[in-house]
């Protein structure tokens, strides 16, 4: 009785205060024209493939993005024999945002993961390649709410 007595009183909280999802508004919607790449490789690649399904035709709000991206991965933990045990992986990305053709906002993103050893090799690159997608993602999110909020 006392669960279902906090569950109503959490959906009673949320509907009173007229909760919406971040992403569903649809009036806020941006497109992005030309994407300006300082380095080509593959994480730039991704993130401009990812930000072009984002765009709306249907707005006033045009930017034009600069973008650079760089991939570190780092030991950051050996055994007593020297050998690597634990990894990070880091992405750093800088994003200088243009509308009209003037410098509208600077933004640097960086997101880590770290992870240990595997002696599977196979496994340990098909799970570093999806922590790079996953960082990725939450990447293109940050930048993706920043540009909502301008």
């Amino acid at each position: 009785m006392k669960n279902f007595f906090y569950i109503v009183l959490f959906f009673i909280l949320v509907s009173a205060c007229n909760y919406e999802p971040i992403f569903s508004n649809k009036k806020e919607k941006f497109n992005i024209v030309n994407f300006e790449v300082k380095n080509e490789n593959n994480i730039t690649k991704q993130l401009v493939n990812i930000l072009k399904r984002n765009n709306s035709n249907e707005t006033n709000k045009v930017y034009t993005i600069e973008l650079s991206a760089e991939r570190n991965k780092e030991i950051t933990s050996r055994d007593s024999k020297g050998n690597a045990e634990v990894y990070r992986v880091s992405i750093n990305c800088d994003f200088k945002i243009y509308e009209e053709n003037k410098l509208f906002k600077s933004k640097k993103i960086n997101k880590s993961f770290t992870f240990n050893e595997d002696k599977d090799k196979f496994r340990l690159n098909k799970y570093v390649s999806n922590l790079e997608k996953n960082l990725i993602n939450q990447i293109v999110k940050d930048l993706i709410l920043e540009l909502y909020s301008s």
